[in-house]
């Protein structure tokens, strides 16, 4: 990145992204209670562009597994952390060379680009084969750890500064065909009383109906979610969705914490978003024209039957 040229051919090369099948992480119990996990510090999704000689190495957030007992078949996504590009002109340039953010989702045929803008009139993503990159993959970095059963156990876990890493499956009607997302645990309450909250993400969320082992995924069968749960078989998730940039404008704070931007009120939104909206002839539809002032945020919540295991990672040596 050292120079303008490799810098303005970084998205030709991230259009040709693409993954190779890998071994799953199994999970595997042992007699005194250890089970598999992986240490997602240690996790990486990699790939080399074609015609370059350069190796690309992106943290693993979140690996999701679709899977079929009936036929004992599953197909493996692996989302990456979100990674920043643009703004390679000196000096910066918002015509010539916006950035914005993206993320990854490798699976074994196909890698789904997601991007965000300034504004959210941005639906560009891309989803290159393998036949567009010289060669790719990701490695799981397994870890022996012990599941945490209680609330108790967590916050042990939490006070003894143990990695965390949970499992949560979702199914439909059948059972056998679901999917399961595990995913490191960022932020986690243990309670005195021996309750607990974990909240994290992000992590991605399928229709556990609509999704099939050996059907390729699409762009917009993925979720964007947070997670918000206090048990093992419930969560909160809150969703990424298309939200106006006047949302919570008229939120008002305590009086201790006030806002350095007066919040408005809700006669005064209304206002903005009719001058916006009507009285002239956009250059565009109407309804791009509101796309052009939303931008993606959690701003759904969605509750979801789900079985979670939490594990604590072992210190090194241990296990």
């Amino acid at each position: 990145m050292k120079s303008t040229k490799k810098i303005f051919n970084r998205r030709s090369w991230l259009a040709g992204l693409a993954s190779l099948p890998l071994s799953a992480c199994l999970q595997h119990r042992s007699g005194d209670g250890t089970t598999t996990v992986i240490d997602f510090s240690r996790s990486f999704c990699h790939y080399i562009p074609r015609n370059r000689k350069l190796w690309v190495r992106i943290q693993i957030e979140c690996r999701c597994q679709v899977f079929d007992r009936s036929v004992e078949k599953s197909d493996e996504y692996c989302l990456t952390v979100r990674t920043q590009t643009g703004l390679r002109t000196t000096p910066p340039s918002d015509h010539l060379d916006p950035g914005y953010d993206f993320w990854m989702i490798f699976s074994r045929k196909h890698v789904v680009i997601r991007r965000v803008h300034t504004s959210s009139y941005n639906r560009n993503p891309s989803r290159p084969g393998v036949d567009h990159f010289h060669s790719s993959g990701w490695h799981l970095q397994p870890c022996p750890a012990r599941q945490l059963r209680s609330g108790k156990d967590i916050r042990e876990a939490l006070e003894a500064w143990r990695p965390l890493v949970a499992r949560s499956e979702f199914v439909g009607e059948d059972p056998s065909r679901g999917y399961v997302i595990e995913y490191p645990v960022k932020w986690a309450d243990g309670n005195p009383d021996n309750t607990f909250r974990v909240e994290t993400g992000p992590v991605v969320l399928l229709d556990p109906r609509q999704v099939k082992v050996g059907r390729s995924l699409e762009f917009d069968d993925f979720q964007w979610a947070y997670l918000d749960y206090r048990s093992f078989d419930r969560v909160r998730c809150f969703l990424e969705r298309p939200t106006s940039i006047l949302s919570g404008a008229t939120y008002q704070p305590a009086e201790r914490n006030p806002r350095r931007n007066p919040a408005l009120t809700a006669d005064q939104v209304a206002r903005i978003r009719n001058r916006l909206y009507s009285g002239w002839d956009p250059p565009i539809a109407k309804k791009q024209l509101r796309e052009l002032f939303q931008t993606d945020h959690f701003s759904a919540v969605s509750f979801l039957p789900v079985t979670t295991t939490l594990y604590a990672l072992d210190p090194p040596g241990v296990g």
